[in-house]
């Protein structure tokens, strides 16, 4: 169970860094709700968040829980997806860029994430875009490579 509080972490942190929000915007935006040192021992998986307050938490960051949710249970289960560096693969300038980074920026719409210069790829998305591309799936994520960024 530690494992998961870990994750949920993460993925609170991801979230509120992604939105360029401190912890102390966070208590802020929340009307005190939430208070700064409550979300930082949430983001470091010391302190357990009940599932209204992850919901909550989760709204406030203009994201779906189900879908923060699924993430993190992707990563528990290990099934960790490439991280896209949009401003590289667009640098590269070939038809497989711009089919990709495309394909991206509509996922990221899809899934109501905020504006970024990363996108993380599901294995699903990638058999899409090898498929279109008449590729397998780890094809595709070689020909990537240089545009793959580390997960933190």
């Amino acid at each position: 169970m530690e494992h998961i509080a870990v994750e949920i972490g993460r993925a609170l942190r991801r979230l509120r860094r992604a939105h360029g929000l401190t912890l102390v915007d966070v208590a802020a935006m929340s009307n005190g709700m939430f208070k700064a040192t409550s979300v930082a021992g949430y983001e470091r998986g010391e302190r357990s968040i009940t599932l209204e307050r992850f919901c909550s938490l989760c709204q406030l960051y203009g994201l779906a829980p189900d879908r923060v949710l699924a993430e993190i249970l992707r990563r528990t289960e290990g099934r960790i997806e490439p991280e896209i560096d949009l401003a590289a693969l667009e640098s590269l300038g070939t038809t497989e860029s711009a089919l990709l980074s495309g394909f991206a920026r509509q996922v990221r719409g899809l899934r109501g994430e905020p504006q970024a210069d990363t996108i993380t790829l599901r294995a699903g998305d990638l058999e899409v875009l090898a498929t279109a591309e008449g590729r397998r799936p780890e094809e595709l994520a070689e020909a990537l490579h240089s545009v793959i960024r580390p997960h933190d």
